[in-house]
């Protein structure tokens, strides 16, 4: 926090290296993986999963397996964005089929998401947080308080997609913060490109690298539905045991116009294209003042 008692904070972090030496005592973490993560995660639990029990590595993964009755749960794992020999998902969130997962317990590791999940796990909540359910998560927060973005990156680097999306948030907490605000650096970068992207999340999502990888393996409808923009209403929740991720519902509080430039999510945002440089000179940043 900032000085005041009263100020909000969002910290974003944009590989989970940066959680390294940082208190998250008193704070919100939201973990952010767009690919796929945390639609994964999102839609596993829409389906009926009862709990999400995150692994780091897939030898973990296996000993935990242990521990559980035959039938009642699957091992799901993916490194580099294909499924683990040997495990029944990987992690697509079209894998998860109510008919399969219904009533299951996951045992989930995947190589970004899983790790940023776990190293977040000192934080006083820990939510899973996408363009999917933007909305819910902010909706849950009932108090901003220390709001912490941990983006799942790229096998330790910057990912683009993670970060737009922690711009979303930041928007979004901006919105609604009847306070003082205070954002870090990255908070500040993640709204600029935020507001550069926003109007064509599914071409962002398409062109960034990580993107551009899982469409050449065959899985361009898992990007269509990862640029769903508040699609869902569910929030996954670290239980009170740090041991597993459970839905929670949020229902819809107010009617809301949507942010300029999503009025139409999937229109075509010709101007801008990820191949291009951006000149932030030519970009303005505006104070958003402490009523808004």
């Amino acid at each position: 926090m900032s000085g005041k008692a009263d100020t909000a904070e969002v910290i974003t972090l944009f590989t989970p290296a940066e959680l390294i030496g940082l208190d998250l005592k008193g704070s919100t973490a939201i973990v952010i993986d767009v690919l796929r993560g945390s639609s994964t995660i999102i839609y596993a639990l829409k389906h009926g999963v009862a709990r999400v029990f995150p692994a780091a590595e897939v030898d973990e993964a296996r000993i935990m397996a242990d521990e559980w009755p035959t039938g009642e749960y699957l091992l799901c794992a993916e490194r580099n964005g294909i499924k683990v020999d040997g495990f029944s998902l990987g992690n697509s969130p079209f894998e998860y089929d109510p008919a399969i997962v219904a009533g299951k317990d996951i045992i989930y590791s995947s190589t970004n998401c899983s790790k940023a999940l776990i190293s977040s796990y000192d934080a006083d909540r820990v939510l899973v947080g996408a363009f999917n359910n933007i909305a819910a998560v902010v909706d849950s927060i009932q108090v901003p308080g220390r709001i912490v973005l941990v983006c799942s990156g790229k096998m330790g680097r910057f990912a683009l997609e993670d970060a737009v999306c922690a711009g979303m948030f930041v928007t979004e907490f901006l919105k609604r913060c009847r306070n003082e605000m205070a954002l870090n650096d990255a908070s500040r970068t993640a709204k600029i490109l935020f507001d550069f992207y926003h109007r064509d999340i599914l071409t962002l999502l398409r062109e960034c690298s990580h993107g551009s990888y899982l469409a050449g393996l065959g899985q361009g409808k898992d990007l269509e539905l990862a640029a769903m923009l508040d699609s869902e209403r569910i929030v996954p929740e670290l239980s009170l045991d740090k041991k597993y991720f459970f839905a929670t519902h949020i229902p819809k509080l107010v009617d809301e116009a949507p942010l300029p430039g999503l009025e139409d999510p999937q229109k075509s945002f010709n101007q801008t294209s990820l191949a291009v440089d951006v000149d932030f000179e030519d970009i303005e940043i505006h104070e958003v003042s402490s009523d808004q």
